[in-house]
């Protein structure tokens, strides 16, 4: 198996009656889940000021990824999650990480 970083990148829009602060608290509800996952890397979730959401999760594999894809839609603690989500909004998509770049340590300190 080829072990290229891959991007997962979803964006998505809440459900009816769903505010942020549930988003958050629905997203946050499948953390436990995804940490347990083989090659998850890292997650993070924005909201940008349209309205729309992006979950975006690095995985260490494309196979990886679509493996947890799977899983996902069968997980019992995803289910509140993906009900706070307008199906009709969702698009996904995957791609090759090309250029990963963390802060310096010394710079999250001061986030």
């Amino acid at each position: 198996m080829t072990r290229t970083l891959t991007a997962e990148i979803v964006t998505f829009r809440a459900a009816p009656g769903i505010g942020a602060e549930e988003m958050r608290t629905r997203a946050a509800g499948v953390t436990q889940w995804l940490e347990r996952q083989p090659g998850f890397v890292a997650r993070t979730l924005s909201h940008a000021e349209d309205g729309s959401w992006t979950d975006h999760v690095v995985w260490a594999s494309r196979a990886e990824a679509l493996a947890a894809g799977e899983a996902f839609m069968a997980e019992p603690s995803a289910a509140p999650f993906m009900q706070a989500i307008a199906p009709a909004s969702v698009a996904m998509s995957h791609a090759e990480v090309v250029v990963r770049q963390t802060a310096p340590s010394d710079m999250m300190a001061e986030a």
